[in-house]
């Protein structure tokens, strides 16, 4: 299996996590809004407890949105960075997919349901489908009013996990419930999920050249 090293900036706690032969190493930064000082750090702490270099890197793998605005554009930043440096392949993956995936190590379900909570009363909400062990996309991520959330009458009474902090509006949960069964997992995104997605994306060569390893922008995004 490659080995890939996994960024993720996208909240308030930053993780790096080294995935080597599905081995998983992470290092969390446990104080909030310190990405900018603790990630190059950590990124060098986890490759030297390790004996590796850049070099021997099969690819690099961050987290491009939805999130902290500042937060995302420092994980790119560093992610190109790194991988032009050593010419490493780069995986940007998105904060809602690596959410499901985690919620998948936790929780059987076939279907998880997104919703992270956004400014101005909103939520980032998308649909992923368990197939065997990836996270796949169904329809398209968005951002809109609880309201407006809806799922397709398709998964009415399927085994579904709603995931994420944008539960907590009573208007998301109450419409989607009515529709099908709904087991509850409050997460963040972190490295440890990130870099066991990007395992299946870069053996699906999903991987691209680091100068298009940009921040994906749903909306203005929220900052810490």
């Amino acid at each position: 299996m490659p080995t890939i090293l996994a960024i993720d900036t996208s909240n308030k706690h930053c993780s790096v996590a080294l995935n080597r032969d599905g081995e998983v190493q992470t290092a969390i930064c446990t104080q909030a809004r310190q990405h900018a000082k603790r990630l190059l750090p950590m990124i060098d702490e986890i490759l030297q407890a390790n004996s590796l270099s850049l070099k021997n890197l099969d690819a690099i793998a961050f987290v491009n949105g939805p999130g902290s605005f500042t937060g995302l554009r420092i994980g790119a930043g560093v992610a190109q960075g790194l991988a032009y440096g050593a010419t490493l392949p780069v995986l940007a993956l998105s904060t809602l997919a690596v959410m499901a995936q985690k919620a998948s190590q936790q929780v059987t379900a076939e279907y998880f349901i997104v919703a992270m909570h956004a400014r101005e009363d909103e939520v980032y909400f998308a649909i992923y489908q368990n197939k065997a062990g990836e996270m796949c996309l169904l329809g398209k991520e968005q951002v809109s009013s609880p309201d407006q959330v809806a799922i397709p009458d398709a998964l009415a009474q399927e085994r579904c996990c709603a995931v994420g902090d944008g539960w907590q509006h009573s208007a998301v949960l109450s419409s989607i419930a009515a529709k099908c069964t709904l087991q509850l997992f409050e997460c963040d995104a972190d490295a440890k999920s990130l870099s066991e997605l990007a395992q299946i994306r870069l053996g699906a060569n999903e991987a691209c050249a680091a100068q298009f390893a940009l921040p994906v922008y749903l909306k203005e995004q929220m900052d810490y």
